[in-house]
């Protein structure tokens, strides 16, 4: 699993992983943002519209750790654009006061 890689849950979940590449391997888990159908929620500083691999909206405030057991039968859909990552990155960073 990498950082910026959207994925399937087989609870019907789709995630994309935010934590850094190799956590998963380290300490058996990834930090993920619960991913939106892209009309629910509008483009703003917390939340960014992703169009590929998937139509959906990244919300900040939506970040969970999920075991990496839980991604047992879940399907890779694909990277995120560069672009997208750094909207992203900007949106998590406004949520936390960083």
């Amino acid at each position: 699993m990498n950082r910026g890689e959207i994925w399937s849950l087989p609870d019907g979940r789709n995630v994309l992983i935010v934590s850094l590449t190799g956590l998963e391997e380290a300490y058996g888990a990834v930090l993920a943002i619960v991913l939106h159908d892209s009309d629910h929620y509008p483009d703003t500083a917390m939340s960014v519209v992703i169009g590929d691999p998937l139509l959906c909206t990244a919300v900040a405030v939506n970040i969970v750790q999920l075991r990496v057991d839980r991604f047992d039968g879940a399907k890779l859909l694909g990277p995120v654009a560069t672009e997208a990552m750094a909207r992203v990155d900007a949106a998590l960073r406004a949520v936390q006061d960083l």
